[in-house]
């Protein structure tokens, strides 16, 4: 067998492919058709296959119709382009070019997630495995765009282009023992008949894991970033929740513009959900008497730069959108408006952006509020868009779905505002938005601080290459840190309780009157190292005038620190949350060590064997003088602790 092949196996009902080190046994080719919606899918396998004698297409054929893998030999492995005949048109179509495969012998496993969060990282074997959700773990695992399975030194690198016309995925199980059920899949929603071309994969064994996630992240990157880093911000969110009022808002502008360090770094300020009448209509709730104009005029006055949240696809029951412009919302199976969107106990409607009136209400929204002066906005529940079941244009690829939705809001901002995209559906690529969420919602926890922790890790390949990523807040408030008679009194979880709830315990995690701010101090400093060496975002989101003076020294130090390249979390392939980073600064380099464990532990990181020298560090948080002998780090870090070592030139 060549290094890199493919043959087919007894019966020619599977296949094998053989790359340096690994090889997958069992492959088979699956055609999954839904025909109309509330049918049981039906999935057909091809057989048999056919392998060309020059081994570069392999065929076959179903019920559904003909497929066709075209075989291309990369550097490093194969790329499978698969196409399907497909006979009649039907509700769905899931084409999958390796279904069924079973892998045994790995030992990590490395998924990212389509949208923000999603991630893992997972050592092997086992039949637990935990997103950076902190959801109750289980045995199933989904990943797009990149995956890594690890089988101690040699990886397997599985690659699929960022942008894609139809969604892409690779999926199965862990039972303990091996990964089951493997698949690589193409979904077609809606699929007419005639040709299908599949999201092509790579499947290659990279000399550096590290280094191939990072080189797709620069050869995925279709527009290239603005040399400067984003502005230091604050947003209203994780303390005030729907609760924030323009009073508020301008106390803490007035808190930062008056403390001479703040001052100087901290330039945006973003108000969040809680400002509007209610999603879909616009304008501002008696919580900000002034109005939306007057917030963005004096902000502006103050020297900030005024920001906004908006959700602009969802529309709740009670707005006029909901009651009288139907015409505008996406449908259920049967045809009708539904309600398919829903977030912490919130319904709504979802609007069609395939529609030309829904389009020009978008546009109308941004060119409005651009007007007013907001030069950021911070849009949000954009993966909601797919929750809706039909469309007016069902031609649309899914792919393309969220594209089609943010045009209007870029024509809209063109040369004037910034777009963070929340919930944003990476397959949308880079030339929209500029900045995107990495990880799922953080708060001012431990455990936030380390499933956090998963998904920055996870998109570092992204950091400053495709987007500039946004770690979510960096939030500090717990006892150690705030003065405030107000800790613990937003329990946001209780939303989630049922009248017929007997037990103060929604999961394994989390109790109902969960405050979601008790970080210790040492346990925040984990968490702002994170942001940090993420090497994007940067955005507070804490009450910031009752901070103590521990809490004010955490702030500080984090808006006026140097920004940072994104940092290469250099464990990402042996442990379930990355604890050893190193990153690339415009005067050094800074060293990150990170005891996520509940008792103390010895780290050792050599990274003059990476290509750094330095003998004299700071440590970050503390200042202290830093000697280290033959570019090697060793340190106990006490758990739940840091070591944030800073090198210069």
């Amino acid at each position: 067998m060549n290094k890199n092949s493919i043959s087919l196996e007894a019966g020619n009902s599977s296949y094998s492919i053989c790359l340096s080190g690994v090889e997958l046994k069992g492959c088979k080719v699956a055609v999954t058709k839904t025909k109309v919606f509330g049918d049981e899918a039906d999935c057909q396998i091809v057989s048999p296959l056919t392998l060309s004698d020059d081994g570069k297409t392999i065929t076959g054929e179903c019920e559904a119709g003909k497929v066709k893998i075209l075989i291309d030999e990369t550097e490093k492995g194969v790329r499978l382009s698969t196409s399907l005949e497909l006979k009649e048109e039907c509700r769905r179509i899931d084409l999958s070019p390796i279904y069924g495969i079973t892998i045994e012998n790995a030992t990590h496993l490395y998924c990212n997630g389509r949208s923000m969060g999603g991630c893992r990282t997972c050592k092997l074997p086992s039949d637990i495995l935990v997103t950076d959700f902190g959801e109750t773990p289980d045995a199933a695992f989904e990943s797009h765009f990149q995956t890594v399975i690890s089988f101690g030194e040699t990886k397997l690198h599985i690659s699929q282009p960022i942008r894609q016309p139809n969604i892409a995925r690779v999926d199965g199980l862990s039972d303990g023992k091996a990964l089951t059920n493997v698949a690589v899949t193409t979904r077609f929603e809606f699929p007419q008949a005639g040709t299908l071309n599949d999201v092509p994969v790579s499947l290659e064994i990279p000399e550096d894991a590290l280094k191939a996630l990072c080189d797709y992240g620069d050869a995925n990157a279709e527009v290239k970033l603005p040399a400067e880093p984003q502005p230091i911000g604050w947003n209203s969110w994780d303390y005030y929740r729907w609760t924030i009022t323009e009073e508020e808002v301008l106390k803490n502008a007035d808190f930062v513009a008056s403390d001479p360090i703040l001052s100087k770094y901290i330039k945006r300020f973003i108000v969040d959900d809680g400002w509007q009448y209610c999603y879909g209509e616009w304008d501002a709730n008696p919580l900000f008497p002034s109005g939306m104009p007057a917030l963005a005029k004096n902000l502006s006055k103050m020297g900030f730069i005024p920001g906004l949240w908006l959700c602009p696809y969802i529309a709740e029951p009670q707005s006029r959108i909901g009651q009288w412009d139907w015409d505008m919302l996406a449908l259920s199976e049967g045809g009708f408006p539904c309600l398919a969107y829903e977030c912490m106990r919130r319904h709504g409607f979802i609007l069609d952006p395939t529609i030309e009136k829904t389009k020009k209400f978008v546009y109308d929204l941004f060119t409005r509020y651009s007007d007013y002066g907001y030069e950021y906005f911070k849009i949000d529940f954009l993966m909601s868009l797919f929750k809706a079941p039909r469309l007016h244009d069902n031609t649309l690829p899914r792919g393309e779905l969220l594209r089609t939705a943010l045009r209007p809001i870029v024509d809209a901002t063109r040369d004037r505002a910034t777009i963070l995209g929340c919930g944003f559906a990476y397959e949308a690529g880079d030339d929209l938005v500029q900045m995107v969420r990495a990880g799922s919602d953080i708060h001012a926890t431990w455990r936030n601080a380390k499933s956090n922790a998963v998904a920055v890790a996870s998109r570092a390949w992204a950091s400053n290459r495709v987007w500039v990523t946004d770690p979510d807040f960096c939030v500090c408030r717990g006892p150690e840190t705030v003065n405030d008679p107000n800790r613990g009194r937003l329990q946001c979880c209780l939303i989630g309780v049922e009248p017929s709830e007997t037990k103060n315990r929604p999961s394994d995690y989390v109790p109902w009157n969960y405050g979601f701010d008790d970080i210790l101090a040492k346990e925040a400093r984990c968490l702002l190292s994170i942001a940090l060496v993420n090497g994007g975002a940067i955005n507070l989101s804490d009450k910031l005038y009752v901070l103590n003076e521990t809490g004010l020294d955490l702030v500080r130090r984090t808006v006026s620190a140097e920004r940072g390249a994104a940092g290469i979390p250099l464990d990402l392939f042996e442990s379930d949350i990355a604890s050893k980073w190193i990153q690339k600064t415009p005067s050094g380099f800074r060293v990150l060590l990170l005891n996520w464990g509940d008792e103390d532990k010895e780290f050792v990181l050599d990274y003059g064997a990476l290509g750094y020298n330095g003998s004299k560090a700071r440590n970050f948080w503390t200042d202290e003088e830093v000697t280290v002998q033959g570019n090697v780090v060793k340190k106990v870090v006490p758990a739940h602790s840091c070591f944030f070592l800073e090198f210069t030139k």
